[in-house]
């Protein structure tokens, strides 16, 4: 399935000011051709679409444990280590993937290079809903992919307290309301096409 982003405009946060609103407007006008994504503020904060270096994913098939960059699924109050709660909460995130390593797989299934290159400009334009794209910028050395079937958790605890952790990037207005979109399309889609009630009864 593919994304147009042409309704997006009807949906935009009643919170923001007048000008936010306008500037955010303008920019999903401009999409995909220029637009920017991160933010340099909050570098000591923890909240939702932060990319983060340093989160642990472990092996299912050989229980291998190793760090990885990531992008933080879990909403910001939620993981508000001020906040106080009787079961401690986990952090839910995708892992990122360099784009280039993403090329080299396709290669590697022998995918032709035309196809390649349709898939690159999808993923780039966000026209693929279950991936996110992240280019280049703020601390994030290179493009990236989040790949939202790929879905991990860690104690919030055990992660707030890593030493060697380090934040990438904070999605800006128009980067983290892109993220939050592609979120709602790919886990919440009312349009299933799938009847759930039950089969009339034939007398």
């Amino acid at each position: 399935m593919s994304i147009s982003f042409e309704r997006l405009e009807d949906h935009i946060p009643p919170y923001l000011t007048k000008q936010a609103k306008e500037g955010l407007a303008k920019a999903l006008a401009d999409f995909p051709r220029a637009i920017g994504y991160y933010l340099n503020r909050y570098w000591d904060e923890l909240l939702q679409g932060d990319g983060w270096a340093g989160l642990d994913v472990v092996n299912l098939e050989s229980g291998d444990r190793k760090k990885v960059k990531g992008i933080v699924l879990s909403n910001s109050c939620d993981i508000d280590v001020g906040n106080d709660r009787a079961i401690p909460p986990r952090l839910v995130f995708a892992p990122l993937v360099s784009l280039d390593r993403y090329v080299e797989s396709l290669r590697g299934a022998g995918i032709e290079a035309g196809s390649i290159e349709n898939k690159l400009q999808a993923i780039r334009e966000q026209s693929v809903t279950s991936i996110f794209y992240l280019p280049k910028g703020s601390a994030l050395t290179e493009e990236c992919i989040a790949l939202l079937d790929n879905l991990h958790t860690v104690p919030l605890d055990r992660f707030t307290s890593d030493k060697d952790r380090k934040k990438l990037f904070t999605l800006d207005t128009v980067g983290f309301y892109l993220f939050l979109f592609k979120l709602s399309v790919h886990f919440c889609r009312f349009h299933e096409n799938v009847a759930r009630e039950e089969e009339p009864q034939r007398g």
